[in-house]
């Protein structure tokens, strides 16, 4: 868990605005950033004489703004409290999390991992129903391989294995096509698959907030349409691997699969489309 204070903090994608971080993310609030006027400003005073001066002007010991960027060590709220306060190492902490260009904070991987264990459990025992339906041979002609293999046909082995074969791209491309319409039915609607909603994070575009286009979802699921193609199946988990751990190293933490669709994934929900 984080040990740095909820407050308002320098904005890492624009230093003109504070943004609030309320101790775990960066939140969606902020405030332009505000300096005392030159009657307020305690500059050049000793550290000792500062709330004096401010007391007075005012008649009575009042703390300089917070937000100002001017109040002294004192002041400031410590660890525990809200309010505006940065030591060097804080800032450079905070200027270290990796943001959208509009300044959302990106999902970190570990989430985006647990999110892929949640929504493959679910399409797992849903692709199981729906093989069991509309595959029913694909089932079957494992059993068939297994009972010619017990009783050392080769024939039969051989013949088994060209059916399974078959049978298994039908399977393929019913499991595919199911997973692509649970993304794509999630993506252009809340942003969030199941297990997204459960770690709290979303998906959307590089460039502007909200829940995915048709048009991006698509092509957010085009690598994985590489499992149907011929003589490139095979290789396919290779390009499944890399697509799920590139976003260890990647400055924008994005997956390849995020790079084709320039999406990222943020901390947070999507604002809904407008109607």
């Amino acid at each position: 868990m984080s040990q740095h204070p909820s407050g308002w903090y320098d904005d890492p994608s624009n230093p003109d605005l504070l943004r609030y971080w309320d101790g775990v993310s960066w939140t969606n609030h902020t405030a332009p950033r505000k300096s005392p006027t030159a009657s307020q400003s305690t500059i050049g005073l000793p550290q000792g004489q500062q709330g004096q001066a401010s007391a007075d002007r005012t008649g009575a010991t009042a703390p300089v703004p917070q937000g100002s960027g001017w109040q002294t060590r004192s002041q400031l709220p410590q660890q525990g409290q809200q309010g505006y306060y940065q030591t060097p190492a804080q800032a450079q902490w905070m200027h270290n999390i990796r943001t959208t260009a509009d300044g959302v904070p990106l999902a970190p991987w570990g989430k985006r991992f647990a999110a892929w264990l949640i929504d493959g459990i679910i399409l797992a025992i849903a692709s199981y129903l729906l093989l069991r339906l509309f595959v029913p041979d694909y089932f079957a002609s494992f059993q068939r391989l297994i009972d010619a293999a017990s009783a050392n046909d080769q024939a039969a082995i051989n013949s088994m294995i060209t059916d399974l074969a078959g049978e298994a791209v039908k399977a393929g491309l019913v499991t595919w096509l199911f997973a692509t319409l649970y993304c794509i039915a999630f993506w252009t609607t809340t942003a969030q698959t199941p297990g997204k909603m459960a770690l709290g994070i979303s998906v959307r575009r590089t460039d502007v907030q909200g829940p995915l286009d048709l048009v991006t979802a698509l092509r957010r699921r085009l690598l994985s349409a590489l499992q149907l193609v011929p003589f490139v199946s095979g290789a396919y988990f290779i390009v499944f691997l890399l697509d799920g751990l590139w976003p260890l190293w990647d400055d924008k933490r994005q997956a390849l699969h995020d790079k084709v669709a320039r999406t990222q994934v943020v901390e947070g929900k999507q604002p809904r489309k407008q109607p």
